[in-house]
């Protein structure tokens, strides 16, 4: 019995083409790993850390009691904390048994306070934007190289574009249906190990997409120019 490849190479003129957009493939690829496992490890970082503490500590714990007192007098202990300080936002509790959280100003820092909301008592008081949660923050941003780190992961997230560009233009069926396309054929060897590559390619490629695309609406290019604008 003879068996037909469904992601034969075209023939002719198309088959130039075929090997140009697998060199493309696989050099994007070799580029764009690096940045997309830091991406990867830092957003799932930031996910868990708000949710463990929040990105300004605002699940402060305390012990729930019936009556909170007003806002007035935990806004008043917050500034007084803080020498010279001016009152700029308030967060508050989420849930009974965690603290209220008040941005003071002071002498241009802006020092974020921690209160008690059932007794006014000043928990902790810690530097804004300065926990873990903006720590990853910046590496997942920019890499914490400002604009030159910006532009490396903007052109790393363009290049995934290709790269899956490239990969669905390989893997899309030229003979047969798109059943061994969005099915993995158990073969053995090498066989088996390509159409898994393509079948989860083809699977993932559509949810990272939407993410390259949503991420990039903060690049200082694409989103600058593009989206914001």
């Amino acid at each position: 019995m003879t068996q037909t490849d469904t992601h034969a190479q075209p023939e002719g003129g198309a088959n130039k083409l075929y090997f140009a957009a697998w060199r493309w493939h696989f050099y994007a690829g070799l580029c764009v790993i690096p940045f997309l496992t830091i991406l990867a490890i830092t957003g799932m970082a930031m996910l868990w850390i708000a949710w463990i503490d929040g990105r300004d500590g605002e699940r402060t714990a305390v012990i729930p009691q019936e009556i909170a007192l007003p806002v007035s007098a935990q806004s008043q202990a917050a500034v007084a904390a803080i020498p010279d300080g001016t009152l700029k936002q308030y967060i508050a509790p989420r849930t009974d048994d965690v603290a209220a959280l008040f941005r003071v100003d002071a002498e241009g820092d802006a020092i974020m306070v921690a209160v008690d909301p059932y007794t006014a008592k000043v928990i902790e008081t810690f530097p804004r934007r300065s926990g873990w949660y903006d720590f990853v923050h910046g590496i997942h941003s920019d890499l914490m190289l400002g604009v030159t780190g910006d532009r490396m992961l903007e052109t790393a997230a363009s290049l995934t574009l290709v790269l899956i560009a490239t990969g669905l233009y390989m893997w899309w069926p030229r003979q047969a249906g798109w059943r061994k396309a969005l099915v993995p054929g158990f073969a053995k060897g090498r066989a088996l190990w390509k159409s898994l590559h393509g079948v989860v390619g083809i699977w993932v490629s559509f949810f990272l997409v939407f993410f390259l695309i949503s991420g990039l609406a903060w690049a200082g290019i694409w989103g600058g120019k593009l989206v914001q604008a």
